[in-house]
């Protein structure tokens, strides 16, 4: 076997190096936070590429869609593990009867565990009083990479374009932290139809970032609000890229008893 010199040695390195780099820049690094507060779940997404970061900040809006959850949108900047960003049209999230108070926001470890703190000013209900405090929002649990690492692959039938799974195993799962997880190839323009009862549904886009689905609001297109999950089914109609689509299933209730997944690829007519 050829010997390798040092300055192969030194190529090899050089060359892993720049294509790790490459590929972060490319891809960019998501991280995904949540809090459960008693007016409900606050959880803040956002990408990381080199010092830039966007992102998105959902207030639950309490379950059941009344109120409807609200996405708000955010850029900002990312120096050391401060990151600092600014809301689209200056629109800070509706956290009432909380407030946010800074735009400031940190990233800290603890025990290997990465947090995000963010201040905001709310009720003590131990001293019934209105102050600044900070909150620490834990990681979110499975990202996308143990999400599709055990998915299953859908792959139709010749002429098909449909296709069913049994969802025994999510049916046995203990309680709702089951899941349930499918990767479909689609092309861009088509419609995906997924329809699995008793589960919630959730879809990653290619690019790895969840896919939000819009629910008008009673009074124009300011009420709108962008959700990430559906109960039992949901359709896009129209697939913004071609690429790998992830199906998540979760139990809707310990009690569900998910019997089938059903999916459906049409052509735009």
């Amino acid at each position: 076997m050829k010997k390798l010199t040092a300055i192969s040695v030194f190529a090899v390195i050089y060359f892993l190096l720049c294509a790790g780099s490459s590929a972060n820049a490319q891809g960019g690094v998501s991280k995904c936070f949540r809090a459960d507060w008693l007016q409900g779940e606050r959880v803040v997404n956002f990408t990381i590429n080199g010092g830039k970061v966007s992102g998105t900040f959902v207030v639950d809006g309490g379950g059941g869609g009344t109120p409807p959850d609200a996405t708000y949108e955010f850029r900002g900047t990312l120096k050391g593990n401060t990151l600092t960003v600014a809301f689209a049209g200056n629109k800070l999230p509706d956290l009432s009867p909380s407030e946010m108070k800074s735009l400031s926001w940190t990233l800290a470890k603890s025990g290997g565990e990465e947090t995000l703190r963010i201040k905001f000013r709310g009720k003590n209900y131990d001293t019934n009083k209105y102050e600044d405090s900070f909150a620490a929002f834990e990681p979110c649990g499975e990202g996308y990479a143990a999400l599709a690492k055990g998915a299953k692959r859908i792959q139709f039938a010749r002429g098909a374009n449909s296709a069913k799974f049994p969802l025994a195993a999510l049916a046995r799962s203990q309680g709702t932290k089951g899941t349930a997880t499918f990767l479909i190839n689609a092309g861009k323009s088509q419609t995906l139809g997924i329809e699995a009862h008793g589960c919630s549904v959730e879809v990653y886009l290619p690019n790895k970032k969840l896919y939000e689905y819009v629910e008008p609001g009673s009074e124009g297109e300011s009420e709108k609000s962008y959700l990430t999950s559906q109960m039992d089914m949901m359709t896009i109609d129209a697939l913004p890229v071609s690429g790998n689509y992830l199906i998540v299933l979760r139990k809707l209730t310990e009690d569900s008893a998910p019997g089938t997944l059903t999916v459906t690829v049409t052509n735009k007519k």
